[in-house]
């Protein structure tokens, strides 16, 4: 997921043209984002989201004043899906944030049985996960209001992605993750799009006194791994203090191509080992923070001429040069543990011998992911809003309704930003009824989201094996002391910053 922008998608398509080779990392690192050209060395970048000009859910009554109470009446799940809540609340001491890990044999059991117990309807709901931006009025989303616990009720969904406008401050941010998982009959995966540098959704607000973290080239022209893993280390303990538990970074994609208009900055750098050492060390140190890393833009967004966020992009390599520079990074990604990848929306027809976006493509996603890499992590789209699927003409025949069911069909686990959640939820639905698709895939793909579920945290193994309950979800979703602009944090921005000029 990269940053929105507020410009409407338009349709247009060019294909980039080929690279016969990677340019000199010195060619590439010097040349000026666009987007931080005018900032001073240490600024903070504008990371502001805009706030779309539709609702993100049904519009419907909103209520902006006090976070709802608990609803009485609700009905909590029973029989083999009883849910017990721990009496105490759960030590949270980062980095030691997680409870400690079980078996993974009795784990398994556990998922398979969670699995087996669970309707259609809620197997098929965590494959979601929308965003909440703003309600029906276009006004910044800061509570859970009535439109969204009526999603959450209607797709009970496996995730819930959050951008600037809904973090103002800590209490708020703190209260905002409370709400939404305690709406939920299932943990949340509360995710963010914080790489640092112009894509940073914690310093979106002045009342967020989050740590301010340079970009991804910074880091790699520091050029340092255990420098990288601590400024992921400090990201992560950040971003858990506040409840949220996924982020989709670090970005894995090469910049090959200087005059690449939505990567830039984003990026380790243009030398393939170089961006894999920097990746590997972001992947460890958010996952040591208790915070699931998802690498991008996969199969590599770095040696591209157009945006994905507005048009159809076409990357022309063939599978030999794409496994000599852009699948690199994502390779050492993997072996360093990512519980996610995020697939980007562009084509390779040098693969798949046609324009079908890799989202889309089970060839990318089965045959490579699954096959050649034999990852068995969560395959999360990219933002299934944006202008490479849904501009005018560029999937023919395919409304943007049916996205979700393209991309599960695909390989997909995890689908995010459906552009109408709950309109796509009932696509995929209705599919599974009829038998179209495979409920073997669908229990794969649960399984794995559970299996990072437990491994946040959010889910846990009842401490004998003769307990009623199933599984057990901790009382709070975060440590009581708020961990954000900590001195120590600074200090190893800082640092990026002094080796990094």
């Amino acid at each position: 997921m990269v940053f929105l922008l507020s410009v409407l998608p338009v349709a247009c398509s060019s294909l980039p043209r080929e690279r016969p080779h990677v340019p000199a990392r010195e060619a590439v690192e010097e040349q000026e984002d666009p987007e931080v050209a005018d900032l001073p060395e240490a600024a903070e970048p504008d990371s502001r989201d805009p706030v779309p000009d539709g609702p993100s859910v049904p519009a419907e009554s909103a209520d902006h004043d006090q976070p709802r109470p608990p609803d009485p009446h609700r009905e909590e799940p029973s029989g083999p899906l009883a849910v017990a809540r721990l009496d105490d609340p759960v030590p949270f001491s980062l980095p030691s944030a997680l409870p400690e890990r079980v078996p993974p044999l009795r784990e398994e059991e556990i998922i398979d049985r969670i699995v087996a117990g669970m309707s259609l309807e809620d197997r098929v709901g965590q494959l979601f996960m929308p965003a909440i931006i703003a309600d029906s009025r276009g006004v910044p989303r800061l509570v859970v209001d009535d439109e969204v616990r009526r999603l959450i009720d209607t797709i009970r969904p496996g995730g819930v992605i959050l951008f600037g406008p809904n973090l103002h401050d800590p209490e708020q941010t703190r209260r905002l993750v409370r709400d939404l998982q305690e709406a939920s009959p299932f943990p949340l995966l509360i995710a963010v799009d914080q790489e640092g540098g112009v894509v940073s959704r914690l310093t979106s607000s002045a009342m967020m006194p989050a740590t301010i973290a340079p970009s991804a080239r910074r880091i790699g022209l520091a050029g340092d791994e255990e420098l990288a893993y601590q400024v992921a280390r400090a990201t992560g303990r950040e971003l858990r203090t506040l409840g949220i538990t996924m982020n989709f970074a670090p970005v894995a994609d090469v910049l090959t191509n200087p005059g690449n208009p939505v990567i830039g900055s984003r990026a380790f750098g243009s030398d393939p080992e170089l961006v894999s050492r920097m990746v590997a060390a972001t992947v460890r140190g958010l996952q040591d923070s208790g915070v699931s890393a998802v690498v991008k833009h996969f199969p590599g967004h770095g040696d591209t001429s157009l945006d994905t966020h507005l048009q159809t992009v076409v990357v022309p390599h063939a599978l030999d040069r794409l496994r000599e520079v852009e699948f690199i990074p994502f390779t050492s990604g993997f072996a360093a543990g990512a519980d996610g990848v995020m697939t980007a929306h562009i084509s390779l027809p040098g693969v798949t011998g046609d324009h079908t976006p890799s989202t889309l493509s089970p060839l990318v996603l089965r045959e490579l992911l699954r096959g050649e890499f034999g990852y068995e992590g969560l395959i999360i789209t990219d933002s299934l809003i944006m202008g490479a699927l849904t501009a005018e003409n560029v999937l023919p025949g395919i409304t943007e309704d049916h996205l979700p069911l393209r991309a599960f069909q695909a390989g997909a686990d995890i689908l995010l930003y459906p552009p109408r959640p709950e309109v796509g939820y009932r696509t995929l639905l209705e599919a599974f009824r009829r038998g179209d698709l495979s409920e073997r895939d669908l229990d794969e793909a649960v399984r794995r989201i559970l299996r990072v579920k437990f491994s946040r945290g959010l889910m846990r193994v009842p401490p004998t094996p003769l307990s009623e309950d199933l599984y057990l979800r901790p009382e709070h979703f975060f440590p009581e002391e708020l961990e954000l602009g900590l001195p120590e944090h600074r200090a190893v921005m800082e640092e990026v910053l002094r080796r990094s000029r």
